[in-house]
């Protein structure tokens, strides 16, 4: 009788064992996961919702900050900025700047735009800047007026990047809704855009420019006349290398190329 109990017990306790150790091996898959997931940190990403009611990422900083500028409050969901005038990127830069700081030789980023305007002269765009060369590389949105309505131009400081302008085909003048998208690798820089009803990328070009670090790298907006005015909604910076990790309410924490994606 009691050889039968011991062997009882003795079976019991290798099924409970083996029972642990499955549920020990669960359990460390489900933090791998959870670490995976939610591992990126702020700090280590480009990336911004531009949701809530202010920036989302630590890292950035303002040049030439607008008097006038919200996140959420305008408009729900963007980076909102009502640009003042003389505020060019051509041969010198006084655009309102909203950037970050980096070493990197390599990134992938895009940005999706909403913007008006009634001057004969406003800029917007994406932005890598060498503060040491006084010298960058942009992707810019020139809107200009009601005749010549506005091109997207691949430019670094008072030249071209090689590719030709890209003509106006983006509906009414005055009002345009657009994405741009850059990426560098070393000294060479690819750029694309994509207007309203495009579904793919359409590329500007490609181009090669030497920038010495730190650099700056973000979005920018100004009029660059001396009257008028623009104002540019930006939905979202997206670092297409290292996602922006965000909590939606009540969910898990994930990253922000699988929430809102262009």
């Amino acid at each position: 009788m009691k050889d039968r109990n011991i062997s009882t017990f003795l079976q019991n306790f290798h099924i409970a064992g083996r029972k642990s150790i499955f549920y020990c091996i669960i359990l460390c898959m489900v933090a791998t996961l959870t670490i995976w997931v939610g591992g990126v940190d702020a700090a280590d990403s480009f990336g911004d919702p531009f949701d809530g009611a202010k920036l989302q990422n630590p890292n950035w900083e303002w040049r030439n900050e607008p008097a006038d500028w919200d996140v959420g409050e305008t408009s729900e969901g963007y980076l909102y900025i009502d640009c003042g005038q003389n505020r060019n990127l051509w041969a010198d830069d006084a655009s309102h700047f909203l950037y970050q700081e980096t070493d990197t030789d390599m990134f992938d980023v895009e940005t999706h735009f909403r913007a008006k305007w009634n001057t004969t002269s406003g800029v917007n765009g994406l932005l890598i800047k060498s503060p040491s060369d006084n010298n960058w590389v942009t992707i810019k949105f020139w809107g200009r007026d009601e005749g010549n309505k506005g091109h997207i131009q691949y430019q670094t400081k008072a030249a071209g990047m090689g590719p030709q302008d890209i003509q106006w085909r983006f509906g009414d003048w005055g009002d345009i809704e657009m994405s741009m998208r850059l990426k560098k690798e070393g000294d060479t820089y690819t750029a694309w855009y994509k207007a309203e009803g495009d579904e793919d990328w359409m590329d500007i070009g490609q181009g090669t420019f030497a920038l010495t670090p730190p650099l700056q790298l973000g979005v920018y907006a100004g009029v660059a006349a001396a009257d008028g005015n623009l104002e540019v909604e930006y939905e979202y910076f997206t670092d297409n290398m290292t996602p922006f990790p965000v909590e939606p309410g009540g969910k898990a924490t994930t990253t922000w190329g699988a929430i809102k994606t262009q």
